[in-house]
This record gives structure tokens, sequence and C-alpha cells, in this order.
């Protein structure tokens, strides 16, 4: 008697008849579930490393809480004399910084208070350079220096005279010899040593700038100015009695960005800024000189800044991860096809032992549950290696979905070809247009709903459902479409055929017609893979080109130069220089008063040769608005040029210091001559018609001549015009901002989710071929036999897939764009530009063409691979294969 073999033993003899296919499964979900775990915590660094990159881009002394307040806390004028003066003031602050809330207690520094003489300038027996000395008292030079010739100064009576101490190359340069005395408005100063940097505290050196060697000032005369720092007694201050009204208390907190990361840089910024609001009181209760230090940094305004480009990495960065897993999702389908068709045979003999459809959805979904586990699994597994931790919520979430692709589409497959031939005629069931066609509309409802939602809400840097659903709705629209459009196409192809003696153009049309699923895997990868390509490269180009526009309106011209001030020597100098073609000045750079019926505020008021800057900005892009009106000096109010948000605060009837203007042009852009806000530009012929008194050329603009270097000319004009100058063109600052970790992280993950994206669609047409292998291997077979020639096959395999996946090119380029100006019109990118208005949306015709050849080539790669697999089978096996799957 024939013994059958049980239900569990077909079963597991059935999964075991796949391994290499079982094998793709758990190695394709292993590969997704890794790039999952492996994307935030890699986002999640390049967040933090672009909050301290805007951090570090500020000069070290500019990073510090610092604060400044008149008299020096705890002191009495003519009261007794003090020998720890500093103690209380630096316990006080000591005790502040201990208060402040976690993460911004564990940023902040030691604090530091000295001491601090305005600079006046010292004069001796003989000539001595023009010179500004402040004499500070600093309770920690001692442990921060070292002595080189000397001795440190001692408490003394004021009246007559005080002891300091400079550095060896301040004393070089005031030509100041150790032991001579010199006279400060009447106060005699004794320079009893000399001292140098011991490599401590080097930023206590750097805050007080000049203690080190002394910097350069220049007068509007030209004349120069040596300003440096003397180190007086730090318990001098006890002794000051009537001059304690010279002096002032100082004090610096350093912030150590290294402690500050993506996550907390929005609640240190918060913490930062209330910090600040307060003033610390440093003194002895009820001091009536003790107003309170009232702190103020930069590095809160930085941190927002970092958390701002933060925020559109992690909206850019979830916006390209929707296109991949999209296409991991159609991959996944097909895999879960491929592996049911291979489970027909066993689901066919247990359906016949009387297997309910039920039983085998859930031992045939327990298999690809099984396998989807294992994959996730060791995906998991790898990233908490390369990561050091755990994956988030998130990353199970999207991995879950993957596993519940196969899960859906085995069961599904398999049930769907037994109900086919459980029928009685065995036909294909007859479709629905109606419901399909009820679907198709309610997914183009859902596309214009959401792009009315994301057009309506203005740019914003929220990753939500609304955002990331417009890709996928779009890609699904697209997918409609060339489906739509497809069996036209073939069916003309058909009839074209029919006039014609081809064989394989009239099998191919044919052939290309049965089977509606594989039509549209290919199609829907293939949209949506375009789709992410022409994204990719239009939001690089638009984020490159708006870097490029704000760098230009930062300089204003080729070259821009800054300088304390501008002797007519040194422009005249400037226009000559070779390769210079044009030269204007800023002549003016002055506060004023606006006021209108709206009220009053600080104005800036710029003023320059409108003629000469026209020249220099001529055929510059980004120039500023500059009519030939702006040069009338006649009439009774003052032409300017203004802000878009100067008129917004005041409106009509605006005055600036007091004489009425009219605006001959305005703009939102900002102006090369500084950051403010509210501003007007005049004519230097009509300062004194708006009340400037005083100006001083600050900052000098070059137009450099066709065919000559800027990078060549930048440097000659360093070199004439001197240390003290600064010379900065449009390419330095593009360089500068293309530096950030976050302009690299977001470059690196457009060309990723590009990459994966390609990788996943010739995967997609390989597997799609793959599961048309059956049928096309017995028609191979049926045509070796009447003749047909081996090594033949690439017309019948490029039929399959051909026509589909030439509609959705035009149809996925379309989408692209599509999601290019709805995805990229949403967002808030002047994070990574750096402008005062949102870039407008670039689209390179060329780099756009040359994304979408590579999609076609690395479709044409996957044909010819499938059709190399299909010349590698005989007849005989060919056929056997067909039997066995059908």
């Amino acid at each position: 008697m024939t013994r059958h073999p049980g239900t569990p033993a077909v079963v597991l003899r059935t999964a075991l008849t796949t391994p290499l296919l079982s094998a793709f499964l758990v190695l394709a979900i292993a590969a997704m579930t890794l790039a999952g775990a492996l994307v935030p915590p890699l986002v999640d660094e390049a967040r933090t490393a672009t909050v301290q990159h805007q951090v570090r881009d500020i000069p070290e002394i500019g990073r510090p809480l610092t604060a400044m307040q008149s008299w020096i806390v705890g002191m009495q004028r003519g009261g007794p004399g003090k020998t720890d003066v500093w103690s209380e003031p630096l316990s006080a602050l000591q005790a502040q910084r201990d208060r402040q809330p976690e993460p911004l207690r564990s940023a902040l520094g030691v604090p530091r208070v000295v001491g601090d003489f305005r600079a006046i300038e010292l004069q001796g027996d003989r000539k001595t350079p023009h010179n500004a000395v402040r004499l500070i008292m600093d309770p920690g030079l001692e442990q921060r220096s070292r002595l080189v010739q000397g001795a440190y100064p001692r408490v003394t009576d004021p009246a007559e005279g005080i002891e300091i101490v400079l550095s060896d190359k301040s004393a070089a340069e005031l030509d100041w010899k150790v032991g001579e005395v010199r006279d400060r408005q009447g106060l005699l100063v004794t320079l009893t040593g000399l001292v140098a940097p011991s490599g401590a505290d080097d930023l206590d050196w750097d805050m007080l700038v000049g203690s080190r060697a002394p910097t350069v000032q220049y007068t509007p005369m030209g004349d120069i100015i040596l300003q440096t720092v003397g180190f007086m007694a730090p318990d001098e201050a006890g002794v000051l009695g009537d001059l304690l009204t010279q002096a002032a208390t100082l004090a610096w907190i350093p912030l150590d960005a290294s402690r500050i990361s993506a996550g907390d840089a929005a609640t240190v910024s918060a913490q930062l800024r209330l910090f600040m609001a307060n003033p610390v009181h440093v003194g002895s209760t009820g001091d009536f000189f003790d107003n309170g230090l009232q702190f103020s940094s930069p590095i809160a305004d930085a941190l927002d800044r970092g958390v701002m480009r933060g925020s559109a990495l992690v909206a850019v960065v979830s916006i390209s991860a929707v296109g991949p897993l999209a296409v991991a999702g159609v991959v996944l389908a097909l895999a879960g096809r491929q592996l049911a068709l291979r489970r027909r045979r066993a689901a066919s003999l247990a359906r016949a032992r009387g297997a309910s459809l039920v039983q085998l959805c859930v031992v045939l979904g327990g298999e690809a549950l099984l396998l989807g586990i294992l994959g996730a699994a060791i995906g998991f597994a790898a990233g908490a290696m390369l990561t050091q931790g755990g994956p988030d919520a998130l990353t199970m979430l999207v991995a879950g979905v993957l596993v519940l692709v196969p899960v859906c589409a085995v069961p599904f497959t398999v049930v769907t070809d037994l109900r086919r031939t459980e029928r009685r005629d065995g036909s294909a069931q007859r479709r629905r247009p109606l419901t399909r066609l009820l679907g198709e509309a309610v997914v183009v409802a859902l596309a214009v709903a959401v792009a009315v939602l994301l057009q309506s809400r203005g740019g914003s840097l929220r990753v939500d459902p609304v955002l990331l659903a417009m890709p996928v709705l779009i890609g699904a629209v697209g997918t409609a479409a060339v489906l739509r459009l497809l069996p036209l196409l073939l069916d003309a192809l058909l009839r074209a055929a029919r006039r014609r003696t081809g064989l394989i153009s009239l099998l191919g049309p044919a052939r290309a017609l049965r089977d509606a699923a594989l039509r549209t895997a290919p199609a829907l990868a293939a949209v949506i893979g375009l789709a992410v390509a022409v994204f990719a490269v239009s939001f690089a180009a638009t984020v490159s080109d708006g870097i490029g526009r704000s760098a230009r309106d930062a300089t204003g011209a080729d070259i821009a130069v800054s300088m304390p001030y501008f002797e007519e020597a040194q422009i005249t100098a400037a226009r000559k220089i070779p390769g210079v073609a044009a030269v204007a000045t800023l002549d003016a750079d002055e506060i004023g008063q606006g006021a209108s019926e709206e009220g009053t505020d600080r104005v800036r008021v710029y003023a320059v040769d409108r003629d000469a800057f026209a020249r220099v900005q001529q055929g510059f892009d980004g120039a500023l608005p500059m009519p030939a009106a702006l040069a009338e000096t006649s009439g009774g109010s003052v032409p300017v040029v203004a802000s878009d948000q100067l008129l917004a605060r005041f409106g009509d009837g605006l005055t600036v210091n007091g004489h009425p203007v009219r605006v001959v042009a305005h703009t939102a852009q900002r102006t090369p001559f500084g950051n403010a806000e509210k501003w007007v530009i005049v004519d230097r012929g009509n300062i004194d018609r708006i009340g400037v008194s005083s100006p001083v050329v600050t900052k000098l603009f070059a137009a450099v001549a066709q065919g000559n270097d800027p990078p060549t000319v930048s440097k000659d004009l360093a070199a004439r015009l001197g240390e003290t100058a600064t010379v900065t063109t449009a390419d330095q600052l593009i360089a500068q901002s293309a530096s950030d970790p976050a302009s690299s992280a977001l470059r690196l993950a457009l060309m990723v989710s590009a990459a994966i994206v390609a990788v996943l669609l010739a995967v997609a047409v390989l597997q799609t071929l793959l599961l048309g292998s059956a049928a096309r291997a017995r028609l191979l077979a049926l045509l070796r036999a009447v003749g047909y020639p081996r090594r033949r096959e690439l017309p019948l395999v490029a039929w399959e897939v051909g026509p589909a996946l030439v509609i959705a090119l035009p149809v996925g380029v379309a989408a692209g764009l599509a999601m290019s100006w709805l995805v990229i019109g949403a967002l808030d990118l002047r994070g990574f530009t750096g402008g005062e208005t949102a870039p407008a949306l670039s689209l390179p015709p060329g780099w756009l063409a040359a994304a979408v050849l590579a999609f076609v080539a690395v479709t044409a790669v996957a044909v010819l691979l499938a059709t190399g697999t299909a010349m590698r089978l005989r007849s005989a096996e060919a056929i056997r294969v067909a039997d066995d799957e059908g």
C-alpha cells in the first residue's frame, strides 16, 4: 500500500524546494531594514555636525556670553580698600551658571570677570606712537601668563600712580621700556614687566582684544592708532576711590559647542535667550551701582540656523526615502509573486485534500512572515552593531510594512490562481471597468487635494503625512496614466504588425497585452524611479542656485573688500590693479531715525555713488535696483531705494532723520552693505540732504574685466590694500556654504536615493521578466522546434517590458517635475541657501537628460541580463519548467 506524505511534510518539503528565492527574500528585507536602521543615526550626526558648524563659523571670541556694566560692583567710591575684590562676582556668576537647566549648564564653562578702564592714549616724555591702551584688572592673569621681564604689578596708591605689565609684543610696538612712566590724563602709569601667554586659557587672551599684540585702527584722517591692553594688579580696584567712575565690570562665560547635539540645540537656544533676557546681579545686596550684567551672544541665532538646516535635511531625507520605499515594496511584491508561483502545485495538492482557502493563506502567509521576520532581524542586528544602538519606532514600522508586503502577496497570488483554475471554463475573470475607474478617480482626487494643501500652507519645515504622501500619490497617478496609455499603444502596434510578415512583431504586442499585473510592476517602479531622479536633480540644482544667488547678493560685485577705513589713495590704487574693470565704494553707513504716521524706528542709511555702483553691478546676477532717479539732487524730498521690510514698517510718508524721502525703487533682497532689514540707499550727492554728518568709506566693490580670473584679482587687491583688508568673492561664500555638513549630507542623500531606486528598478524589471519565464520558455521551445534561430530572444524579451517602460519614461519625467514643483515649493530652503527669500525652482536640462539616460541604461542592462538567462535555457528544460509551473 502506497503511503502519501502528510500535509506538514508537504509544506516542509515545499519550503525547501526554492532556497535561492527564499534567501533572496530574506536578504532583500535585511538590506532594506539595515538601510532604514542606518539612516536616522546618520541624519542625527549630520544635524549635530551642522549645528556645531554654524557655531564654529562665529569667530572664537564671539562665542562666549559677554556682558559689561559701568562701575566695579561691590566697590564704594572713596571707601575702604578690599583685598579680595573678585571673589564675590565670580561666585555669583558661578552660582548663576550652576542654576541653569540642562543641557545649557553642561555647555557653559567657568565664568570670567575683569575690571576694565577704557582705552585712552598714554603719552611719554619722548615721542611715542599713537596708541589707545585699555587697563585691565584680571584676577587670573598670573595663572595664564609667564613673566618675560621685570615683575607683576603691585597694589599702589593711585595718587602716586599705578603699575602695569604689557605683553612683550605690545611693549615693542609701543616702544615702551620696563621702568618707563607714561601719563594717562594725569594718572601716572609705570611699566613694571613684560608677559607672554603660557598656553593656558588662550581664549581669555583673545577676549581682551589687543592683549597679545596691538591691533591697528585708522582715524578718518588716515592716522594709525595702536590699540593694546595693559594689566594692573587685580586688587587695585579696592583702592581706586574716585577713579572707579572710569572703570567697568567685564564678564564672559565660555560656551562649548561640542556639547550641543542636534536634539538639544533648540532647547539650548531657548534657554540661552531666557538667560540673556535677565541681568545677573553680582554685587552685594542693595548695591546701588549694581545694575546687573546683561549677557549677549550670537550663539542662539547660530543654533537656530543649525536647527533650521537640520530640519530641512530631515524633510529632504524623508521625502527622498519615500521613492526607494515604494519601489522596494514593488520588488518585494514581485518576489512574493515568484514565491507564490513555486508554491502553486503544493497549494493545489493541499486544496485537493480538503484544505480551505483560509488554511492555505495562513500556511503560505506564515512562510513569508517567517522569512520576513528573519530578514528584519538580520537587518536590525547589523544596524545595532554599526550604530551602537537599537532601531527607533519609525524604523520598526517601516520594517513591519516591508515584511507585510510578501506576507500579503504570496497567499493573494496563490488563492487568485486557484480560484481561476477552479472555475469551470478556466477563463480569466471579467474585469470591472467601473471599479478600476473609481479607484483611479480616488487616487487623482487625493493627489489634487494633497497638492492644494501643500500650496496653501506655504513653505515650512514640517515632515508630515501630507508631505510624504505627495511622492507616492504622484507616482500612483503616473502609473495609472501609463496603464491607460499602454493598451492604446499595444493595440496600435498589433494592428500595424498584422500588416507585416514579421513573427516577433506580431507575438510581442500580443504577449504584452496578456498579463496586466506584469505590466503594472515595472511601470510603477519606472515612474517612481524617474520621478525620484528628476526630483533629486532639480532639488540639488535649486539649492545650489539659491546658495549662489545668496552669495552674489552678499558680495554685491565680483569682489567685495572691507576695511576699517579707506584712504583715497587706496581707492585710486585699487582702480589701477590689472583686471579691475570698475570700482565703487560704500561712502556712508550710519544708523538714522525713520518716522511716519505709523511710528518711529531705527533705519540704516547707506550712501553710494549711483553711477559707479551701477557700473560695478552691470550684468551681475543679483544687482540691486539703482534707477537713474536715485542720483537726482534737486526737489523737496530725497530719492532713495528702500527695503520692503522698511516700507512694511512705515508705509507712506516716510522721513529719515527728519528729512522727507521719495522711494524710487524697493526690493526684498539683502544688500551687500550689511545685515540690516530696514534700510535706505541714497546717492552720495544727497548725503547732506539726509542728515549724514561724518561719512566714512568702509567697503569697496570691484568688477573684474572679462577674461580675468576673479581669485587672482582678489589676491592682488588684498596685497595692495594690506592686512586690514578683508577680501571676499562669491565663490568663497559658495565654498563656505558647501562645506556645511548639512549640505554634504543633502547631496549624499539625494544621490543615494537615486542610486537605490535605479538598482531596485533593475531588480523589478528582472523579476518581471522572470515571472514570465514559464510562458516565454514554452514559446521559445516551440519557436526553436519550428526553426527559429537561437540567440534571437532579445526582441521577444524586450516586448514584455519595453512598451511599458517607453510609456513610463515621459510620464515619470512629468511626475518628477510635478513632484519638484510641489514638494520644493512646500519646503523652506532658506536655511540651506542663506537668502532672505526662498530660491526659485531650477530645472537644468543637461542634468535632467543625464538622469533620464542613466535610468534608460539601467533598464537596458536589466533586459539584457534577463535575455542572457533565457538564452541559457535549452528547449527540453524550458518545456519542463513551463509544465512544472503551468
